[in-house]
């Protein structure tokens, strides 16, 4: 019950408001010109506004939206045509000179409501009212309609890029453990417990459009770690982290796509590997810079981690971020700013 009268209170809000101001209108127009708010009257000319407004919003003019166009335009000009003529013909005669009102003319106010007054002055103000407000209440409904296809339509997108993605991370992070294999190094074990933690988190939220971004800069500091066990025997990788990340949201591996295609073609015998994250503003700095060996055009082209971040960058956060990617030949260059919400 209580849901119910939510969803009305919710779905009618502007119906509220416009009755409100309408009465109050009405009432304080009465009073200024007869002195009195004509409770009773008021009362009979609102119920005969309610019941021809609410039969015209929620009976005819849905009959009328579900015909097809050339049945609604019969349907329309059939309506004001006959409309118009029966006011015409029952509309009570003018009189042959002005009104001589009495000086008690407040006093004396007639109270009743004619048959004409129902059916032609409140009538039409109700009609056109009502059919006013049907129609702005329907072009919100179809913004709303449009704006959740819209949300589940980007959601399906990002959940497909998500489910490239993620195998195009896991490929890589296994080559790293299949290289300490190789090697027989001791930090095998503990890579592989790096590892599982980084996919039990992108397990657990595969279903979040965004994600805390300390959540996002600790998975990033654990893939480091193995690259940094990986690499060890040079002391070039340099990190820095600045900000109170915990504080907002970001889309699930979005810079930690930028980071792992780094580590992967990095050649850290030419020089260092460096990853910076800035917060400031509620602007995200975020850059990343990488040598690496000239090779084949197989290898250029291998950037699908790269290609479907910026698709992600585009759904969730359109107008809101400027990506630049430098690549001279010898040195890798990108830098993302980001606008976050």
């Amino acid at each position: 019950m209580i849901a119910f009268f939510k969803r009305i209170r919710t779905t009618y809000i502007y119906h509220w408001i416009i009755w409100v101001i309408l009465i109050i209108f009405k009432l304080t127009m009465d009073y200024s010109i007869f002195g009195s708010f004509l409770i009773l009257f008021n009362l009979k000319v609102f119920l005969a506004f309610f019941i021809i407004f609410y039969l015209n919003y929620h009976l005819l003019l849905p009959y009328i939206i579900k015909q097809k166009p050339r049945t609604i335009l019969i349907i329309t000009v059939s309506f004001v045509v006959i409309y118009t003529s029966l006011m015409i013909l029952l509309m009570p005669p003018l009189p042959q000179h002005p009104p001589d009102f009495p000086k008690n003319f407040k006093k004396d106010f007639n109270h009743s409501l004619s048959f004409h007054d129902i059916f032609f002055k409140i009538g039409l103000f109700s009609i056109i009212f009502s059919t006013l407000l049907f129609f702005v209440d329907k072009w919100q409904k179809n913004e709303k309609m449009i704006k959740d296809l819209e949300f589940e339509r980007q959601s399906g997108e990002l959940k497909i890029l998500r489910e490239q993605i993620n195998p195009h991370f896991f490929f890589n992070a296994l080559n790293s453990i299949y290289s300490l294999s190789i090697a027989q190094s001791k930090d095998t074990p503990r890579v592989i417990l790096i590892l599982s933690d980084i996919m039990r988190y992108v397990l657990n939220d595969k279903n979040t459009q965004k994600n805390n971004l300390n959540d996002e800069i600790i998975n990033i500091k654990k893939y480091v770690e193995i690259q940094a066990i990986r690499f060890n025997k040079f002391n070039n990788i340099n990190c820095q982290f600045y900000g109170n990340f915990d504080a907002y949201k970001i889309g699930p591996l979005l810079l930690l796509t930028f980071v792992e295609n780094a580590f992967k073609h990095a050649d850290l015998r030419k020089g260092p590997l460096h990853i910076q994250i800035h917060l400031k503003d509620d602007v995200l700095d975020f850059s990343i810079r990488n040598f690496y060996e000239k090779k084949s055009e197989k290898f250029n082209d291998n950037k699908l981690g790269i290609k479907n971040t910026k698709m992600k960058l585009d759904l969730l956060y359109p107008e809101k971020y400027q990506l630049d990617i430098d690549d001279n030949g010898s040195e890798y260059k990108i830098n993302l700013k980001l606008q976050l919400d």
